[in-house]
């Protein structure tokens, strides 16, 4: 008797990426770059990094390739380079009932420093999911308005972001999008002004 031996083919069925890279970059006062990106995660987890010193670093990363280069065109042994700063970051979780504020806390960096912490806590509690956010914002005078440039374009992307892909987006909040929401954030780099 023969039989049918051959494995029966079920096609896979098609899914969304579980992550999901969003990128951007800043100019803030028309000068100092400010690099954000988001990372969405299904189960409704955010990641935002916020750097205004990314650009410092790129050049030192490229200054230590070439160094590395050279010593090896001289027969030197490279030494490992690090390369920048993490920067703060911070976890804040939703309220589980209506009127209770989201809670917060800072996981790497100074627990003094509250920025990551109160964006993170911000963000939490008018999305209603978890957020880490990663701060690197260099001190100084303007750092303070440095921060809350990064804040508002945070925000816009994020707006953006759960306006173009509505399945992110938790089913116990409704979030508006406001018209000063930015168009056509993509996954890739752009630059947009002030």
């Amino acid at each position: 008797m023969a039989t049918d031996l051959a494995p029966s083919f079920t096609p896979a069925e098609t899914t969304r990426p579980r992550f999901q890279v969003h990128q951007q970059t800043f100019r803030f006062m028309n000068q100092q770059p400010v690099y954000i990106q988001v990372i969405t995660m299904d189960g409704g987890s955010c990641w935002i990094w916020i750097s205004a010193s990314a650009s410092s670093l790129l050049q030192q990363q490229q200054q230590a390739i070439q160094q590395q280069q050279q010593q090896q065109q001289q027969g030197a042994a490279a030494g490992a380079t690090g390369g920048g700063a993490f920067g703060d970051l911070a976890m804040a979780m939703p309220a589980r009932r209506s009127g209770q504020s989201s809670v917060s806390s800072t996981l790497l960096g100074n627990p003094l420093e509250e920025t990551a912490a109160s964006l993170a806590r911000r963000f939490a509690t008018r999305f209603a999911r978890q957020f880490l956010v990663n701060i690197d914002i260099p001190s100084g005078i303007d750092s303070a308005m440095l921060a809350a440039f990064a804040e508002r374009k945070a925000l816009e992307m994020l707006l953006n972001i759960f306006a173009l892909d509505p399945s992110s987006e938790p089913t116990s909040t409704s979030t508006s999008t406001s018209s000063s929401a930015m168009n056509g954030v993509a996954a890739v780099d752009g630059i947009a002004g002030a």
